[in-house]
Protein backbone atom coordinates (compact mmCIF):
# COMPACT_ATOMS: atom_id res chain seq x y z
CA UNK A 1 0.00 0.00 0.00
CA UNK A 2 1.58 3.48 -1.21
CA UNK A 3 2.27 5.94 1.81
CA UNK A 4 2.20 8.91 -1.13
CA UNK A 5 0.91 11.88 0.69
CA UNK A 6 -0.64 15.08 -1.27
CA UNK A 7 2.26 17.99 -1.52
CA UNK A 8 -0.98 20.83 -2.42
CA UNK A 9 -4.41 21.51 -2.53
CA UNK A 10 -6.03 23.45 -5.63
CA UNK A 11 -8.52 25.49 -5.08
CA UNK A 12 -10.76 26.39 -8.14
CA UNK A 13 -13.17 29.09 -8.54
CA UNK A 14 -16.02 28.22 -10.48
CA UNK A 15 -18.31 31.00 -9.78
CA UNK A 16 -17.03 34.59 -8.83
CA UNK A 17 -16.30 33.96 -5.14
CA UNK A 18 -15.48 37.05 -1.71
CA UNK A 19 -12.95 35.50 0.67
CA UNK A 20 -13.42 39.28 3.15
CA UNK A 21 -10.04 40.16 4.36
CA UNK A 22 -12.49 41.59 7.06
CA UNK A 23 -13.24 45.43 6.05
CA UNK A 24 -13.25 47.48 2.73
CA UNK A 25 -11.19 49.91 0.87
CA UNK A 26 -12.96 53.29 1.59
CA UNK A 27 -14.44 54.93 -1.12
CA UNK A 28 -13.90 51.72 -3.32
CA UNK A 29 -15.68 49.01 -1.85
CA UNK A 30 -17.36 47.97 1.37
CA UNK A 31 -16.06 44.05 1.43
CA UNK A 32 -12.54 43.53 0.29
CA UNK A 33 -11.18 40.79 -0.50
CA UNK A 34 -8.19 39.23 0.66
CA UNK A 35 -4.99 40.03 -1.72
CA UNK A 36 -1.04 41.08 -1.52
CA UNK A 37 0.96 44.26 -1.50
CA UNK A 38 1.08 43.57 -5.50
CA UNK A 39 -2.50 43.52 -5.56
CA UNK A 40 -2.80 39.64 -6.22
CA UNK A 41 -5.94 38.01 -4.26
CA UNK A 42 -5.31 34.90 -1.91
CA UNK A 43 -7.39 32.64 0.49
CA UNK A 44 -5.75 32.70 3.55
CA UNK A 45 -4.20 29.01 5.04
CA UNK A 46 -6.65 29.35 8.35
CA UNK A 47 -9.63 29.78 5.91
CA UNK A 48 -8.69 27.17 3.75
CA UNK A 49 -8.41 24.73 6.81
CA UNK A 50 -11.87 25.74 8.37
CA UNK A 51 -13.29 24.39 4.46
CA UNK A 52 -11.85 21.34 5.47
CA UNK A 53 -12.66 21.42 8.98
CA UNK A 54 -15.92 22.19 8.71
CA UNK A 55 -16.74 19.75 5.66
CA UNK A 56 -15.29 16.72 8.11
CA UNK A 57 -17.62 18.13 10.82
CA UNK A 58 -20.90 17.73 8.39
CA UNK A 59 -19.57 13.85 7.18
CA UNK A 60 -17.68 12.07 10.35
CA UNK A 61 -20.74 10.57 11.61
CA UNK A 62 -20.78 8.50 8.62
CA UNK A 63 -16.77 7.40 8.56
CA UNK A 64 -16.61 6.45 12.27
CA UNK A 65 -13.41 4.34 10.94
CA UNK A 66 -11.38 7.79 10.38
CA UNK A 67 -11.80 9.75 13.69
CA UNK A 68 -8.49 8.61 14.36
CA UNK A 69 -7.34 10.37 10.68
CA UNK A 70 -8.94 13.44 11.31
CA UNK A 71 -7.08 14.00 14.64
CA UNK A 72 -3.86 13.37 13.02
CA UNK A 73 -4.24 15.37 9.82
CA UNK A 74 -7.01 17.95 10.88
CA UNK A 75 -6.54 18.29 14.93
CA UNK A 76 -9.20 17.63 17.80
CA UNK A 77 -12.42 19.59 17.76
CA UNK A 78 -11.74 23.16 19.34
CA UNK A 79 -7.95 22.41 20.33
CA UNK A 80 -6.21 25.43 20.61
CA UNK A 81 -2.80 24.10 20.01
CA UNK A 82 -1.53 22.96 16.65
CA UNK A 83 -1.16 18.73 17.69
CA UNK A 84 -2.21 17.98 14.14
CA UNK A 85 0.98 16.72 11.68
CA UNK A 86 -0.47 18.93 8.47
CA UNK A 87 -0.07 22.80 7.84
CA UNK A 88 -1.72 24.13 5.06
CA UNK A 89 -0.37 27.10 3.84
CA UNK A 90 -1.60 30.18 2.03
CA UNK A 91 -3.58 29.66 -1.43
CA UNK A 92 -1.95 31.65 -3.83
CA UNK A 93 -2.18 31.76 -7.60
CA UNK A 94 0.14 30.03 -9.87
CA UNK A 95 3.78 31.13 -9.34
CA UNK A 96 4.24 32.25 -13.01
CA UNK A 97 1.51 35.08 -12.79
CA UNK A 98 3.14 36.09 -9.08
CA UNK A 99 6.15 36.47 -11.08
CA UNK A 100 5.35 38.45 -13.63
CA UNK A 101 3.11 40.83 -11.61
CA UNK A 102 6.11 41.14 -9.14
CA UNK A 103 8.46 42.40 -12.41
CA UNK A 104 5.81 44.74 -13.23
CA UNK A 105 4.55 46.02 -10.09
CA UNK A 106 8.61 46.55 -9.67
CA UNK A 107 9.94 47.88 -12.65
CA UNK A 108 11.70 51.06 -13.20
CA UNK A 109 11.38 51.35 -17.08
CA UNK A 110 8.47 51.11 -18.44
CA UNK A 111 6.52 52.51 -15.80
CA UNK A 112 5.55 50.15 -12.73
CA UNK A 113 2.49 48.68 -12.55
CA UNK A 114 0.05 49.95 -9.97
CA UNK A 115 -1.00 47.18 -7.62
CA UNK A 116 -4.72 48.49 -7.82
CA UNK A 117 -4.40 47.77 -11.50
CA UNK A 118 -3.78 44.05 -11.19
CA UNK A 119 -6.61 43.87 -8.33
CA UNK A 120 -9.14 45.31 -11.13
CA UNK A 121 -7.85 42.76 -13.56
CA UNK A 122 -8.53 39.78 -11.41
CA UNK A 123 -11.47 40.96 -9.39
CA UNK A 124 -14.89 42.82 -9.82
CA UNK A 125 -17.45 44.96 -8.14
CA UNK A 126 -20.92 43.73 -7.29
CA UNK A 127 -23.83 45.63 -5.66
CA UNK A 128 -26.88 44.02 -3.45
CA UNK A 129 -29.52 45.92 -1.33
CA UNK A 130 -31.83 44.58 1.00
CA UNK A 131 -35.73 44.63 -0.04
CA UNK A 132 -38.30 45.82 2.22
CA UNK A 133 -40.19 42.89 3.15
CA UNK A 134 -43.99 43.78 2.59
CA UNK A 135 -43.14 45.89 -0.87
CA UNK A 136 -40.29 43.65 -2.26
CA UNK A 137 -39.01 46.91 -3.36
CA UNK A 138 -35.41 48.17 -2.33
CA UNK A 139 -34.84 49.37 0.85
CA UNK A 140 -33.15 53.02 1.29
CA UNK A 141 -29.63 53.54 2.44
CA UNK A 142 -28.63 50.04 2.21
CA UNK A 143 -26.77 49.32 -1.12
CA UNK A 144 -23.25 47.65 -0.50
CA UNK A 145 -20.39 47.00 -2.70
CA UNK A 146 -17.94 44.03 -2.45
CA UNK A 147 -15.31 43.34 -4.72
CA UNK A 148 -15.20 39.66 -6.06
CA UNK A 149 -12.01 37.73 -7.35
CA UNK A 150 -13.37 36.30 -11.24
CA UNK A 151 -14.10 33.22 -11.76
CA UNK A 152 -11.81 30.45 -14.03
CA UNK A 153 -8.97 31.39 -11.34
CA UNK A 154 -7.39 28.84 -9.27
CA UNK A 155 -5.08 28.67 -6.07
CA UNK A 156 -2.62 26.36 -4.63
CA UNK A 157 -2.02 25.64 -0.99
CA UNK A 158 0.87 24.29 0.24
CA UNK A 159 0.43 21.05 2.32
CA UNK A 160 3.59 20.24 4.56
CA UNK A 161 3.21 17.09 6.75
CA UNK A 162 5.29 16.85 9.83
CA UNK A 163 7.33 13.89 10.60
CA UNK A 164 6.70 13.97 14.80
CA UNK A 165 3.67 11.78 15.09
CA UNK A 166 3.56 10.52 11.40
CA UNK A 167 1.64 7.22 11.11
CA UNK A 168 4.11 4.46 11.78
CA UNK A 169 2.35 2.59 8.49
CA UNK A 170 1.42 2.79 5.11
CA UNK A 171 -1.87 1.79 6.04
CA UNK A 172 -2.01 4.88 8.64
CA UNK A 173 -0.90 7.49 5.69
CA UNK A 174 -3.63 6.11 3.30
CA UNK A 175 -6.16 6.87 5.96
CA UNK A 176 -4.51 10.16 6.53
CA UNK A 177 -4.84 10.71 2.80
CA UNK A 178 -8.18 9.27 2.62
CA UNK A 179 -9.29 11.87 5.23
CA UNK A 180 -7.86 14.76 3.19
CA UNK A 181 -9.19 14.13 -0.06
CA UNK A 182 -13.03 13.15 1.61
CA UNK A 183 -12.88 16.60 2.92
CA UNK A 184 -11.51 18.58 -0.17
CA UNK A 185 -14.63 16.41 -2.20
CA UNK A 186 -17.20 17.81 0.11
CA UNK A 187 -16.06 21.60 -0.20
CA UNK A 188 -18.32 23.44 -2.80
CA UNK A 189 -18.81 26.50 -0.96
CA UNK A 190 -16.42 28.77 0.23
CA UNK A 191 -16.35 32.71 1.30
CA UNK A 192 -19.28 35.39 1.82
CA UNK A 193 -22.79 35.38 0.30
CA UNK A 194 -22.89 32.07 -0.26
CA UNK A 195 -25.97 31.88 -0.78
CA UNK A 196 -26.04 34.69 -3.42
CA UNK A 197 -24.08 32.15 -5.83
CA UNK A 198 -21.04 33.37 -5.14
CA UNK A 199 -17.77 31.17 -3.37
CA UNK A 200 -18.97 27.99 -6.20
CA UNK A 201 -15.38 25.94 -5.61
CA UNK A 202 -13.87 22.60 -6.86
CA UNK A 203 -11.02 21.64 -4.22
CA UNK A 204 -8.68 18.67 -5.25
CA UNK A 205 -5.55 17.04 -4.25
CA UNK A 206 -2.32 17.89 -6.27
CA UNK A 207 -4.75 19.28 -8.91
CA UNK A 208 -6.13 15.83 -9.38
CA UNK A 209 -9.37 15.08 -9.38
CA UNK A 210 -9.59 12.05 -11.01
CA UNK A 211 -6.75 10.78 -8.53
CA UNK A 212 -8.35 13.02 -5.19
CA UNK A 213 -11.34 10.25 -6.51
CA UNK A 214 -9.31 7.43 -5.82
CA UNK A 215 -7.83 8.19 -2.88
CA UNK A 216 -11.07 9.18 -1.38
CA UNK A 217 -12.84 5.77 -2.10
CA UNK A 218 -8.73 4.28 -0.38
CA UNK A 219 -7.24 3.34 -3.60
CA UNK A 220 -3.51 3.03 -3.20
Amino acid sequence: MSSQLPSFLRIELLSDATFSRGGGTPGVVDIEVEHDDYGLPFIGGRTVRGLLRDAWLSMHRYFPELEPAAVRVLGKNRALDESCRLRVGDALLPAPVREAVRRAVERREPSPLPPETILAALTSIRYQTAEERETGAPAEVTLRSSRVVLRGLFFDARLTWLSDGAPADPASAAEDRRLLALCALAVRHGGMLRNRGRGHLRVTLDGDLELTRRWAGGAA
